[in-house]
């Protein structure tokens, strides 16, 4: 996970390469790490994530579902709880979770990998409105099949298939747009061939008689 911080108007930015986002100590550390070394948080990314491998049928795994739940979820929860103090310390900040489109979408080809992102999409809508009175948005972005090594093992079939692969330069201009914008719970897409935008929830029935969100 890499914590991107700026401090008097500056940009720096550190990596920590050995770190388990799916235990809540590791998260904690990190933040720790940034405050100690550059005086406070006021930006998270958290983009860690990994394919699941396995559905719910014969090839069910236990431990490879664990693991794609534990970076995919756990590590969003968990690092937005460590990382919030340090954010509130600071008066505020911008929080951006990585999803997908498959948080948006029906994904029958793996079902538990759809099942953790959608759980982010809906951690985001609501973390969105719950934190903006401590001025922290949360939002999340919400790639197609973006260039990156969890696609390795698809390239040939989205090769066969016309697929286009989105370049990680557009996911990272899009969240630069999330973290400079004003919007608080968005789930913006990141489609090829459209512009990248928040999704629209329209018509889903809400608590109320005629509620609508």
């Amino acid at each position: 996970m890499t914590w991107f911080v700026s401090t008097s108007g500056e940009r720096d930015a550190h990596t920590v390469h050995a770190c388990d986002v799916s235990d809540l100590d590791a998260n904690r550390a990190l933040v720790d790490f940034a405050q100690e070394h550059y005086g406070g948080v006021d930006i998270a990314l958290l983009n860690a994530g990994v394919a699941t491998g396995c559905g719910v049928g014969d090839d069910f795994a236990p431990a490879r579902y664990r693991r794609a739940m534990g970076a995919n979820l756990d590590g969003v929860v968990y690092g937005t709880h460590a990382v919030l103090p340090a954010l509130r310390a600071r008066g505020g900040g911008a929080i951006v979770a990585t999803a997908s489109l498959a948080g948006l979408a029906v994904v029958p080809l793996d079902p538990l990998y759809a099942a953790n992102k959608h759980a982010v999409v809906g951690l985001a809508r609501s973390l969105g409105p719950a934190l903006a009175p401590d001025n922290v948005r949360f939002n999340a972005v919400c790639p197609g099949f973006a260039e990156s090594r969890i696609i390795d093992p698809l390239r040939d079939m989205l090769s066969a298939q016309g697929l286009p692969v989105i370049p990680a330069e557009v996911v990272a201009d899009t969240v630069l747009r999330i973290v400079t914008g004003e919007g608080a719970g968005e789930c913006w897409f990141v489609q090829a061939g459209r512009e990248p935008e928040p999704f629209r929830f329209r018509t889903v029935p809400g608590p109320g008689k005629s509620a609508a969100v």
